[in-house]
């Protein structure tokens, strides 16, 4: 099994609100399923949603629509000046780079630059959500992603709110990822 390590940060300009730091710590804490709710929902305790009984378990492997993925790597800092890789993800924050970058795509086109897609959300449940969000915010910085299985390392870099993704490495020839020096 391929497992994946992500290190890096993300600038956020200028720093989050407390609104869109309460949202995005929220929402990077729950798992990112197809919600009856809608893709931008939060449960009350993200943490404890699996135990609910009620809980339609086939839609719960499901990532919601547009989303990239079940979990969202990335937490704002307590500042809410950078964002930085979640602790604790399965196999060491263990999301591919294309994963990666896509989190990061989705949420500034969603929540944080000009003209972001929940600005235009004006009815339904999540309508409320982001009325005090600023959709002013621009991403700049990198992170790494590398693998434990090929060696590949992975820069995933943000520049005025663009995100190129890059091979850094080559991927390392199968059986011989734990030699070092020949040894």
């Amino acid at each position: 099994m391929e497992r994946f390590h992500l290190v890096g940060c993300i600038r956020v300009e200028p720093p989050l609100r407390r609104v869109e730091f309460e949202y995005l710590m929220a929402f990077a804490e729950s798992r990112r399923w197809s919600r009856p709710d809608g893709p931008y929902a939060v449960p009350g305790n993200p943490l404890a949603e699996c135990l609910d009984s009620s809980l339609d378990l086939a839609s719960y492997g499901v990532p919601a629509e547009g989303q990239p993925g079940l979990l969202c790597p990335w937490i704002p800092s307590r500042a809410g000046e950078i964002l930085v890789p979640v602790d604790g993800l399965p196999g060491g924050n263990g999301l591919p780079p294309g994963e990666v970058a896509g989190w990061l795509d989705y949420l500034s086109e969603h929540f944080l630059r000009p003209g972001a897609l929940t600005e235009k959300v004006d009815e339904g449940p999540s309508a409320e959500t982001f009325v005090d969000f600023g959709f002013d915010h621009v991403l700049n910085g990198a992170a790494a992603v590398s693998s434990d299985r090929t060696g590949l390392l992975t820069l995933v870099r943000v520049a005025a709110n663009q995100i190129r993704v890059e091979a850094v490495s080559e991927s390392v020839p199968s059986g011989q990822s734990d030699q070092v020096n020949g040894v």
